[in-house]
């Protein structure tokens, strides 16, 4: 699994220094390079969260940003926001190649000349932090985020454990646990948990430095019913398959967490042979299938399932949840006003192919999730680049499946 990764992330480095190599040359951008850049920027954003490049997907995130200012073509009319975009092309490939990568706060200032109303990331000068819950990792002390910084530079592994103690125990439970800790490796904080609250016990949530794996950490959560709710470890897998899903599962998770969501994954298809070309294209449908349906289809709490089978002629990938289904007539209303369409005289399944357009989005605000209209426009360009074919069925309230097709 860790050579995908690395494969991956070579691939889309490459995939950026051609773009970067176009734009050099170009004296114009159109939308179909335009869009075709949106979806590279869109997939290196989710792919860097899953594989815990926060830099990265950072940069990528604001790399969007700058780019939304093309549609009014100033892009193409201002020489030196097309050499800025370039240097910020340049950084995100140098932070893909370097998990502690920090890309300096001077080029983030600069993007917010350029766009002052764009949505802000993070404290740029927080860059180097992994995607540790931000409420937790504001409160960390400037000694804390050196040391921190640190043990990012030392390629030790991060992880942020949740833990809980009855208020009779909580003092040596609290010892004890930290103690387990302590023997395989550094704590870098303790703060009250997200959950201290009149339940009868209190929370900690601790920031946690080792060399160790996640399983050896994963024991000593599960002795004090500990959660990890965050870590960096790289996972080892027996099967590609399988180790795709458990990244894409894993990155699910996550986003839900951030999202205040609570969501069940359920996965088959772990014994599915894939070439190494089919097995991107797998894991790049399903980061913005899952991304997708985790902030637009599950309101509070629901089920994601992920179904993966190999055919006669090729794969048929089947991703499905128990959402609120899709809002036919919001889609209209929305595709109207964008003037995308004249009149409302479109059947359901017409209405619902408008989904996939370049750009199209029902959100009104845009966030590091989703918002732009990217997602569901790169996973269509990524099915019918292989020779594909996708069809959604949806219902309201009951949820929706995204059915898709690779041919071998």
């Amino acid at each position: 699994m860790e050579d995908f990764r690395r494969q991956f992330l070579l691939e889309a480095a490459a995939t950026l220094k051609t773009i970067a190599e176009n734009l050099q040359s170009a004296e114009t951008l159109s939308d179909t390079e335009r869009r075709e850049i949106f979806r590279t920027l869109h997939t290196v954003k989710g792919t860097a969260q899953t594989f815990g490049f926060s830099s990265a997907s950072r940069l990528a995130h604001e790399l969007e940003n700058l780019l939304s200012v093309a549609e009014n073509k100033k892009f193409n009319e201002a020489g030196e926001l097309k050499s800025f975009f370039r240097e910020g092309i340049g950084l995100l490939i140098n932070s893909l190649e370097r998990k502690d990568f920090e890309y300096p706060n001077s080029f983030i200032k600069k993007i917010r000349l350029h766009i002052p109303d764009a949505t802000a990331a993070e404290n740029v000068s927080d860059n180097f932090s992994p995607e540790i819950p931000n409420d937790f990792f504001s409160q960390l002390t400037h000694q804390e985020k050196n040391t921190l910084r640190s043990a990012l530079q030392n390629e030790k592994n991060i992880f942020c454990l949740e833990v809980g103690f009855g208020l009779e125990t909580f003092a040596d439970g609290l010892i004890n646990f930290r103690e387990a800790l302590n023997s395989c490796g550094e704590i870098i904080a303790t703060l009250p948990g997200a959950n201290s609250s009149g339940d009868g016990k209190i929370d900690f949530q601790i920031l946690f430095a080792s060399t160790a794996e996640r399983s050896e950490i994963q024991t000593i959560a599960d002795e004090s019913a500990a959660e990890i709710i965050y870590d960096s470890a790289p996972d080892v897998f027996s099967n590609d398959v399988a180790g795709v899903l458990a990244e894409i599962v894993k990155h699910g998770r996550e986003t839900a967490k951030k999202l205040g969501k609570q969501i069940q994954f359920e996965t088959s298809g772990d014994e599915t042979n894939l070439s190494d070309d089919k097995l991107k294209i797998v894991f790049e449908i399903l980061l913005h299938l899952v991304r997708n349906a985790v902030d637009h289809a599950v309101e509070t709490s629901g089920k994601i399932e992920i179904n993966l089978k190999e055919e006669k002629n090729g794969w048929r990938l089947i991703v499905s949840d128990d959402g609120r289904g899709i809002d036919v007539e919001k889609i209209k209303a929305k595709a109207i006003e964008e003037k995308l369409i004249t009149s409302d005289f479109l059947n359901e399944r017409e209405t619902i192919d408008l989904i996939f357009l370049p750009e199209f989005s029902t959100k009104s605000l845009v966030t590091e999730t989703s918002g732009r209209g990217v997602g569901l426009d790169a996973v269509k360009s990524a099915v019918e680049k292989s020779g594909g074919k996708i069809k959604v069925e949806s219902r309201r309230g009951r949820g929706t499946t995204f059915e898709i097709f690779l041919p071998q």
